[in-house]
């Protein structure tokens, strides 16, 4: 699939693939986004090639495609080798992965128009042990904050 493949290349080769006029969503961050220049901003940090840098190495893999040339939905895993923060939280040199889900439509020419994303947050976070429940809900008790 170009799309994850331009990925690993550039956030220029990713951007390649939006039409003029479109609309990109992530649903988990509350982004959207509908200009170029936002989008290579976001895109930028996963062609990373430094694994010494923090950013990590982002490995993307397709699990599955269920569309055609007009709309499709791409079930993947993500995995950032090297990444030394997930969300502003250190991940304190735990390597973790989650899973998504990106629906595109395509124009006539097969750029994208359209992308919604939705990802788990919560398995990674879980990873890195903050108390979340990978089964919905606060695993253990937080406290509250002291009076000061």
């Amino acid at each position: 699939m170009l799309w994850l493949k331009a990925f690993r290349e550039s956030a220029e080769k990713v951007c390649a693939l939006y039409a003029d006029d479109f609309l990109f969503e992530d649903l988990i961050l509350d982004q959207s986004i509908t200009d170029k220049e936002d989008l290579h901003r976001v895109f930028a940090p996963y062609a990373n090639k430094d694994l010494d840098n923090g950013i990590g190495i982002n490995l993307f893999r397709i699990d599955e495609y269920i569309g055609d040339a007009r709309s499709g939905i791409i079930r993947w895993t993500w995995e950032p080798a090297g990444s030394a923060a997930f969300l502003g939280v250190p991940t304190g040199g735990k390597t973790f992965s989650t899973s998504g889900q990106t629906f595109h439509i395509y124009d006539a020419d097969g750029r994208i128009t359209r992308e919604s994303t939705y990802w788990d947050a919560v398995s990674p976070l879980h990873t890195l042990g903050l108390p979340v429940s990978i089964h919905g809900g606060v695993a253990a008790p937080v406290p509250a904050p002291a009076a000061v």
